[in-house]
């Protein structure tokens, strides 16, 4: 049940680690002296929200309605912990959630029955080096709508920053890799195994020129791997299970008066292991649009 945000994309701008995310996913920030209100704050918060086409996670099909994903993080810095190789250390906690719009055919929750799934999270999140970055969070997932039984997940990733390595080879602005490897140990998840989820990933990346603004494009590249968590639909559990591509564009439309706001819009293309009972077709493009805003 969870919604990958692009851990990547995140960990590419300051010490961010994801989710969002992609399909979305939680944005876990210790802010860094260049954002707003970086320098002296210790405090931060960012709030944002997408819509998508379809709900999918970890290449499992979820919500095939459109839905509506707000989120909001707190953060909270610690330069109390820096030092030797740890530079920026902090505390993050956070809800996320999906709810469906359109029409949605009653369930025994009610009018509740769109609120497919709420989220809490926390965490902590450090950087070393400058360049790696690793965070540690817990999760638990609730549904309103009485679509799923709660459970917990532990998520750990590490990623790495490789900006300005490509500086004199790619004659791309601002263009990086973004090397991610997310591991998720799923708890106590009701009638079925507890399953570890592995998401190694890269997300070329880079700055562009659209109408006189500046554009962040990024093109998530990604697969899902799991010993428990992908049924076979001759039954038993597939290893494999999706590749996911796409392509983000995001950007911020005010940096002098808004410096805090992000706008962002995309596809994600799916392409699952046909082997797997996943709710997919032979590729399942998903479309998103968001916003998010940091203070």
């Amino acid at each position: 049940m969870r919604h990958l945000l692009l851990p990547a994309l995140a960990l590419c701008q300051g010490l961010s680690v994801p989710a969002t995310a992609q399909e979305s996913e939680p944005t876990k920030t210790v802010r860094s002296e260049a954002e707003p209100g970086g320098a002296g704050n210790r405090f931060s918060i960012t709030a944002g929200a997408d819509v998508v086409t379809e709900y999918i996670s970890r290449g499992v099909m979820f919500a095939e309605e459109v839905s509506f994903q707000p989120q909001l993080t707190i953060s909270m810095d610690f330069p109390e912990l820096e030092g030797g190789i740890v530079d920026d250390a902090g505390l993050f906690v956070g809800s996320w959630g999906s709810i469906k719009l359109g029409s949605v055919p009653p369930g025994p929750a009610g009018r509740l029955t769109r609120f497919y799934e709420t989220d809490l999270y926390a965490g902590a999140a450090f950087r070393l080096s400058e360049r790696w970055t690793i965070s540690a969070t817990y999760f638990r997932y609730e549904s309103l709508g009485n679509s799923f039984e709660g459970y917990n997940d532990l998520e750990l990733v590490v990623g790495y920053d490789d900006s300005g390595v490509w500086q004199d080879i790619i004659p791309l602005d601002n263009f990086s890799l973004s090397p991610s490897l997310r591991l998720v140990q799923e708890a106590g998840r009701p009638g079925r195994s507890d399953a570890l989820y592995v998401q190694p990933s890269l997300t070329p990346s880079f700055d562009a020129r659209l109408g006189g603004a500046s554009v962040h494009v990024a093109v998530p590249l990604m697969i899902g791997l799991s010993d428990e968590y992908y049924d076979g639909l001759d039954g038993g559990t597939e290893t494999f299970g999706f590749f996911r591509t796409g392509l983000i564009l995001s950007g911020k439309p005010a940096p002098e008066k808004a410096p805090g706001l992000t706008v962002r819009g995309g596809f994600d293309l799916w392409v699952p292991n046909g082997d797997v009972a996943s709710g997919l077709d032979r590729y399942d493009v998903v479309g998103r649009i968001g916003l998010s805003w940091t203070r």
